[in-house]
C-alpha cells in the first residue's frame, strides 16, 4: 500500500514527523516500510500492510488514526458538504442473496460533467502511482484509497431497469472496462440490469455502461460484498485490482455510507450543476457493533509486563476504542466497527502491546518446566545424519519441493517447472550436485561433497529421504565415485547403527529416511552438538561469470613451485581470485609444474581476450624469471 506523506499531513493540524521518523513509527507499530521514495516534493511509503489489518489499514485514513494513536494527537476528518437532494428518477436495487451481498447502496446523479479532475486530486493520485482518468472516476478512487471503500459509477443512460446483485447465467460473459472478455459461471457475482451484466461485483466494471466523455447522468454504488467470493472470482478470472484486494480483506459495511457521501461531496464540486437523487440503501442484515471483555490482568500476562488499568484504558483510548469500566481492572470494548480485526481478548493485547512498543517489553526468561524432556525422535536422528556427513566432509544442500514432474500436480503452481511436488530428492538434488561440480575451479578443490534430508511426495505417501553424493575430476564413468558414496553409506550405517537400504543411480545414493528411522531407538537424552566445520574462512563471491586457465611448463631442476606461484600471482593481479598447483613430476633433469588459475572480477563479466591478454603477460614472466618452457 502506497501512502502519501502530504496525504497524510491532510489529517492533522500539527506538523508530522520528519518521513524518516514517521518510517521508524511505521517499523515499529504498524507494518514493515518495504520503500520510501520522493515523488514531485512529496514523500512516497510502500508499507507491507498484511492480512490482519488490511480491513483498515489500507488507506490514508486507517493509517492516519494508526500514526495519531502512536503521537497521542487527534486526526481532522475532511469537511464533507453533503448536496442537497433533488427530484430524479427512481433507483430500484434487488438483492438476491444478501450472503453474496449484505449492503449495496446506490443514488441516481443527472446533469453530470465529465471532465478534467482538480489538479489537488490529480497531484494526490500521482504520488501514490494512480493516472488520472477523468473527474468521475478519480473521485472514485481517491475516497478508496483515502477510506479504504472501493466504489463506482455506472453510465445511468444505459442502464435498463433495476440494478442486480445476482450470480451470472450459464453462457453469460462480459467484456470489462480493459477491453477483455470473460465467460462468466454460477459462482460469479454480477451487477446487472433487467438486459445484460454491468460489471463483475467488487472486481471489475464493464465496458457497456462505462462512465465516458458523453455520460451525463451517473448512478453511483458503494456495496458490502462477501470476500470469500470476491476472492475466489478474482483468482479465478486473473483479476486483481485494487477494489477486489480491499474487498477480500472484508472491510466494515459501515463505510459504505461514509463513502456514498464523500464521493457524492466530491462529485459536487467539480460538477456544481449536477442534481444528486436519494441514496437507495438495502442492508438486510445491518453489522452489529462489536464488545469485547478484558481484564488488565489478562493483559499484562500475555504482553509480559506490569501496565495498570490506567495505562491500559489510554493506550485503548487512543486506538478510538471505546471503554468503559466494568469493574476493578476490568473493561467492556465498543470496538470501532472498521476493526474488523478486533474480536477476543488476544486481540486487544496485541494492540496494547504494539501501540506501547514491543521494544519496551522486558526480556524474561519463562518458567522452568517439570514435565520431562521429549525428544522428537526423527528430529534427533537426521540431527545425527548431519553430524556425520558434516565431520565426513560432506555440505548439506537445501533444493525446492516443487519440481517439473512428479506424482501430485499444485493447482496453481509458481512455475512451469514447478508443476509438481517432487517424488524423490534425486531431480533437483542432482541439480545442485552437477552446478556445484561446474564450480569448483572457485572452491579450490576438485570434488563436491554434498547431502540433502527433505519430505518428498510420492503417490504412496510423504516421507522424508536422504540423498548423498560425489562428484570429482572426471567423474563420468568413474568407478571412484560410486565407491565415495558407498563408502559414506556403509561408515554412516555402522556409525549410526542401522542399515540404510536404498538405491545409488550417477553417483546418488538415496533412501526412504523415515523407514530407517523406525528402525533406530527412542532417545533418551539431547545429545546433540553442532557438526564441526571445515571451512576456515567466509570469502564475498562475485556475481559475474569466472574463467579458468591452465599453465603448464618446464623448469630447472630445483625449482621452488611456490616461487613459481608468486610470479603468477603478481602478474595476474586482483583478476586472478585463485590459483593453486595440480600437478608436479620431474623427466629429463627437469621439473615440470601445472598450475590452474581462475579469473573472475566484481564489476563485469570478463572476455576471453581479457584472460588470454594476463596469460599472455604470465607466459612472458615465468620464460623471464625462471628460463620457463610453457608446455
Amino acid at each position: 500500500m502506497k501512502i502519501s506523506y502530504n496525504w497524510l499531513q491532510s489529517y492533522f493540524e500539527e506538523k508530522l514527523p520528519a518521513p524518516e521518523e514517521l518510517a521508524d513509527i511505521f517499523t515499529f507499530h504498524l507494518s514493515e516500510v518495504e520503500e520510501v521514495e520522493k515523488v514531485n516534493g512529496d514523500t512516497v511509503f510502500d508499507l507491507k500492510i498484511l492480512p490482519d489489518r488490511a480491513c483498515y489499514a489500507l488507506s490514508h485514513r486507517g493509517v492516519a488514526r494508526e500514526v495519531a494513536a502512536v503521537l497521542g494527537r487527534e486526526i481532522v476528518l475532511p469537511k464533507c458538504e453533503t448536496p442537497a437532494v433533488a427530484d430524479t428518477e427512481k433507483l430500484s436495487i434487488v438483492i438476491e442473496d444478501k450472503n453474496d451481498c449484505s449492503r449495496y447502496m446506490g443514488r441516481r446523479v443527472e446533469d453530470i460533467k465529465v471532465g478534467e479532475s482538480p489538479a489537488w486530486i490529480k497531484d494526490r493520485l500521482a504520488a501514490i502511482g494512480q493516472r488520472s482518468i477523468n473527474n468521475v472516476v478519480d473521485a472514485a478512487n481517491y475516497v478508496m484509497f483515502d477510506m479504504g471503500q472501493p466504489l463506482h459509477a455506472f453510465d445511468a443512460g444505459i442502464v435498463k431497469g433495476a440494478v442486480a446483485i445476482r450470480r451470472a447465467k450459464k453462457g453469460e460473459t462480459i467484456t470489462t472496462l480493459d477491453e477483455r472478455r470473460v465467460e462468466l459461471d454460477s459462482d460469479t457475482l454480477l451487477i446487472a440490469d433487467d438486459e445484460n451484466p454491468l460489471g463483475i461485483a467488487g472486481i471489475k466494471g464493464g465496458k457497456r455502461a462505462g462512465v465516458n466523455p458523453a455520460t451525463t447522468r451517473l448512478i453511483l454504488e458503494a456495496a458490502h460484498f462477501n470476500p470469500t467470493l470476491l476472492r475466489k472470482t478474482s483468482e479465478r478470472f486473473d483479476l486483481r485490482t485494487d477494489a477486489s484486494k480491499r474487498f477480500e480483506n472484508n472491510p466494515s459495511a459501515t463505510l459504505a455510507a461514509i463513502a456514498t457521501q464523500e464521493f457524492s461531496a466530491l462529485l459536487a464540486t467539480t460538477c456544481p450543476a449536477a442534481k444528486f437523487g436519494e441514496v437507495v440503501d438495502e442492508y438486510p442484515a445491518p453489522e452489529v457493533l462489536r464488545t469485547v471483555e478484558i481484564k488488565t490482568e489478562m493483559i499484562e500476562t500475555k504482553i509480559g509486563m506490569k501496565l495498570g488499568a490506567e495505562t491500559v484504558q489510554k493506550t485503548l483510548e487512543q486506538l478510538g476504542i471505546g471503554v468503559s469500566q466494568k469493574g476493578k481492572g476490568e473493561f467492556t470494548l465498543q470496538i470501532p466497527p472498521e476493526r474488523q480485526d478486533l474480536r477476543i481478548p488476544e486481540d486487544i493485547a496485541e494492540e496494547v502491546g504494539r501501540l506501547i512498543g514491543y521494544d519496551k517489553i522486558p526480556a524474561t526468561l519463562p518458567p522452568k518446566s517439570d514435565t520431562p524432556l521429549s525428544i522428537p525422535k526423527s528430529f534427533y536422528w537426521e540431527w545425527k545424519i548431519r553430524e556425520f556427513l558434516v565431520n565426513e566432509g560432506f555440505s548439506e544442500v537445501m533444493t525446492s519441493s516443487f519440481a517439473n514432474k512428479g506424482d501430485i500436480a499444485i493447482e496453481k503452481p509458481l512455475a512451469e517447472d514447478k508443476k509438481y511436488v517432487r517424488a524423490e530428492l534425486r531431480g533437483s538434488y542432482n541439480m545442485a550436485l552437477e552446478m556445484n561440480a561446474r564450480n569448483t575451479p572457485l572452491f579450490g578443490t576438485d570434488e563436491v561433497k554434498i547431502f540433502e534430508i527433505g519430505k518428498v511426495f510420492p503417490a504412496a505417501g510423504e516421507h522424508a529421504a536422504l540423498a548423498i553424493g560425489y562428484a570429482g575430476p572426471k567423474t563420468k564413468g568413474n568407478p571412484a565415485t560410486a565407491g565415495v558414496v558407498g563408502d559414506t553409506v556403509q561408515k554412516l550405517a555402522a556409525a549410526i547403527g542401522v542399515e540404510f537400504k536404498g538405491e545409488t543411480k550417477e553417483g546418488v545414493f538415496e533412501c526412504n529416511l523415515d523407514n530407517v528411522i523406525e528402525k533406530l531407538p527412542d532417545s533418551k537424552e539431547w545429545n546433540l552438538s553442532l557438526p564441526t566445520s571445515h571451512l576456515s574462512l567466509f570469502k564475498p563471491f562475485s556475481l559475474f561469470p569466472f574463467i579458468v586457465r591452465d599453465v603448464a611448463l618446464f623448469v630447472p631442476s630445483g625449482t621452488k613451485p611456490d616461487d613459481v606461484l608468486a610470479c603468477i600471482r603478481k602478474e595476474a593481479g586482483n583478476l586472478a581470485v585463485r590459483s593453486w598447483k595440480f600437478d608436479e613430476f620431474e623427466k629429463g633433469g627437469k621439473q615440470s609444474f601445472a598450475f590452474r588459475i581462475v579469473f573472475q572480477s566484481f564489476e563485469k563479466t570478463l572476455t576471453d581476450a581479457e584472460a588470454n591478454a594476463v596469460m599472455e603477460k604470465i607466459y612472458v614472466a615465468l620464460k623471464k624469471d625462471f628460463n620457463a618452457e610453457i608446455r
